[in-house]
């Protein structure tokens, strides 16, 4: 019965969403379901393939924000730290801490609302030359801003926080951001064979083609592969559904920080504008119960989330991006809530 309610409730999602591909994975005590629906590629009607390489987007974040805590770890930086101290002339900088940037309470101007980024997010151009946004033109960009907010007023999801901790990642290790997140956190993670942060646009195969579905809600546009310059610790990252779901598993026990650390990565904050459970931690997003995290990007949506409390976790990947917040967080809360009808994102 579960299993067929799973298969409508996705089919459903797939056919209103109008997406070319849809693929999810519940992982529950050493069981597992996965259904794939629709095309990788809507010209040869290759099927979509849960397993495939893809851009993981946002999740990015998770892998960034790991790596940052390792080096509070290690005693190189502390919580406390002035963003001034790494990367000047930021406005309030002298008083934006590590941790806010972490946890997204810093105020940044967020480099993506500029309007010389506008134009390349719009056109669905963050892929070869027109998405090689060095860190320092970023940078210029918030900068030459004023701050969202007094840091530590409220949190706001923004991009420019974890450009901010990449940088900081280089100058407390002497080695590009993402040496350190491969060296640092992937590799040290078992199991996690098909994840890194890649230095140029190819995704590695099997991979679909990724589209974006445009404003009429039924054209398709073609994408290219993500340069990854363009959101680069923010969002550069790929990898596939097996992989995550492993990694889901480390953001919720962690192997790799010790307890004190890990409590106050999984100790969220409301974010601002956004429904009461969703919450945010260190580089973790919690829905309620849920640990995790998602990404909507050109291209594609993805979404992995762990309910530690019911030892199940739900992975979403789909091969198109949509005008909406984030579809496969919310088909992924869906499943759960069907899983578990008395789970009301507490």
């Amino acid at each position: 019965m579960t299993r067929d309610t799973l298969e409508f409730l996705l089919e459903t999602q797939f056919h209103d969403r109008r997406l070319p591909g849809l693929g999810a994975v519940v992982e529950l005590d050493g069981r597992r379901w996965e259904l794939a629906l629709g095309v990788s590629d809507v010209t040869t009607g290759e099927p979509f393939r849960i397993g495939d390489h893809r851009h993981v987007g946002c999740i990015t974040k998770s892998f960034a924000a790991t790596a940052v805590l390792q080096q509070i770890d290690s005693g190189r930086i502390g919580f406390d730290d002035a963003l001034d101290s790494f990367v000047p002339g930021i406005s309030n900088g002298e008083r934006i801490t590590i941790k806010q940037l972490l946890n997204m309470t810093s105020g940044v101007a967020d480099f993506v609302h500029s309007l010389d980024w506008l134009p390349a997010r719009d056109g669905m151009s963050f892929y070869a030359a027109d998405g090689d946004w060095s860190q320092e033109r970023k940078v210029d960009v918030m900068r030459s801003r004023p701050a969202a907010f007094e840091p530590g007023a409220k949190a706001d999801y923004c991009h420019s926080n974890y450009i901010l901790l990449g940088l900081v990642l280089e100058q407390v290790t002497g080695r590009p951001a993402a040496d350190v997140i491969n060296g640092d956190v992937v590799a040290s993670v078992p199991g996690l064979t098909s994840t890194e942060f890649p230095s140029v646009a190819q995704l590695p195969d099997p991979h679909p083609t990724t589209y974006a579905l445009l404003a009429d809600g039924h054209t398709l546009r073609e994408l290219g592969d993500m340069n990854p310059n363009a959101l680069w610790t923010a969002g550069a990252m790929t990898s596939t559904v097996d992989d995550l779901l492993i990694w889901v598993r480390e953001l919720a026990d962690s192997t790799l920080l010790p307890a004190e650390l890990q409590r106050e990565r999984l100790t969220p904050i409301h974010l601002d504008g956004r429904r009461a459970f969703h919450r945010y931690g260190l580089g973790v997003q919690r829905l309620g119960a849920l640990v995790g995290h998602n990404s909507r990007m050109p291209g594609s949506s993805c979404a992995v989330y762990r309910y530690p409390a019911e030892d199940v976790s739900v992975a979403m990947v789909t091969n198109a991006s949509v005008d909406v917040d984030a579809v496969s967080m919310e088909i992924a809360l869906a499943i759960v809530r069907t899983l578990y009808p008395r789970f009301v994102d507490r």
